[in-house]
């Protein structure tokens, strides 16, 4: 019962409210209309204004780098790849990794190193939680 009153209540307050909105609309819509040529010039002036920003370059340079960089991969790239495969296979099939030095060794270790962490750290945000999973 309460309920009801409670929602009678608000009813009538949204619908005071939205007729005020609707007489102020009525009040100022001559002067709206009059002006209208100067509100086009002073929108457009501000729309021009926005986009010479700092923040519209910003947001150009980012679509730039986010268009390149999480486009699917061409035939020309993942012939390239499977090029890559191909030789990764050689070098373990026929021992290469026995006559390779220290230094690239150590370099080698480093990329797959900075790959394993890059994925470590990628999951680590996924889950939103340092260890396991929410559940």
């Amino acid at each position: 019962m309460t309920t009801g009153v409670n929602i009678a209540k608000l009813a009538n307050v949204f619908r005071g409210r939205w007729m005020m909105v609707h007489e102020l609309s009525e009040i100022y819509k001559p002067a709206i209309s009059r002006n209208r040529e100067k509100l086009m010039e002073l929108m457009k002036e501000k729309a021009e204004a926005a986009t010479k920003s700092e923040l519209a370059k910003k947001m150009r340079v980012l679509k730039g780098f986010y268009t390149v960089e999480m486009a699917p991969p061409r035939m020309s790239e993942m012939e390239k790849l499977t090029a890559d495969i191909r030789l990764m296979q050689d070098f373990f099939k026929n021992k290469c990794y026995l006559f390779i030095t220290v230094r690239q060794a150590w370099l080698l270790f480093l990329v797959g190193l900075e790959v394993y962490l890059w994925f470590f750290l990628g999951e680590t945000l996924g889950k939103r939680h340092i260890v396991g999973y929410k559940v």
